[in-house]
């Protein structure tokens, strides 16, 4: 690999490396996947979050004002929110069911049948642009800026392969995560394909890009 490669930073990562962190409210515990600025936390002024939780009873969820927040359902049997800021509810029963919604708002949970596991994305609003796409198709290209964009990858289930032209190859499994983190110095665009390796497998692709 070029030591100029936009990949050189690349960070796979198993599931047993996600750090456990309690909820901001104290009604639970996370899996912190990825958290930018390195060294900050959420009582500090982070830019974005990327983590995996275990909803096990009816709870809240804790309030981010001034973030942006999307919940995709990754395992269990559903669950439903709730805001206090608008009248919609939003039903997740399907395995990669995603919602955004704004991280000001009280945000109940109530699980329809049994525990539940969630992927969550947060951004700061108006200094990161978050998108989080789900792969369902056998393969599916992606364009990468790496001077504003950072990128991750989350294997929900089966096998994936990410390729990247002349710069890298990376292998996932279930709830593996690959990071492609943002350099200033890179130009120019990047393309990228993902591959799946199984014929149920499901994958999340994040998109962070500053503002």
């Amino acid at each position: 690999m070029s030591p100029t490669s936009p990949a050189e930073h690349a960070r796979l990562l198993d599931a047993d490396q996600y750090l456990v962190i309690p909820w901001k409210n104290g009604l639970g515990s996370t899996r912190e996947i990825a958290l930018w600025p390195p060294g900050t936390d959420l009582s500090g002024d982070f830019l974005w979050r990327v983590s995996l939780a275990d909803v096990i009873a009816d709870c809240e969820f804790s309030r981010f004002p001034g973030y942006d927040r999307t919940i995709v359902l990754v395992g269990g049997k559903g669950m439903e929110l709730n805001f206090d800021q608008t009248s919609a509810r939003a039903r997740l029963i399907v395995t990669g069911a995603s919602r955004r919604f704004s991280g000001d708002w009280l945000t109940h949970c109530r699980l329809l049948d049994g525990p539940v596991r969630d992927f969550n994305v947060m951004s700061a609003r108006n200094r990161v642009e978050h998108r989080c796409e789900l792969v369902t198709r056998e393969v599916v290209e992606f364009i990468w800026e790496p001077a504003v964009e950072t990128l991750l990858c989350f294997c929900i289930r089966g096998a994936l392969v990410l390729k990247m032209k002349g710069s890298g190859e990376w292998h996932l499994k279930g709830e593996q995560s690959l990071m492609l983190p943002a350099d200033a110095v890179q130009s120019g665009r990047t393309s990228l394909m993902l591959i799946s390796h199984a014929r149920d497998s499901l994958g999340l692709m994040v998109r962070l890009r500053s503002l």
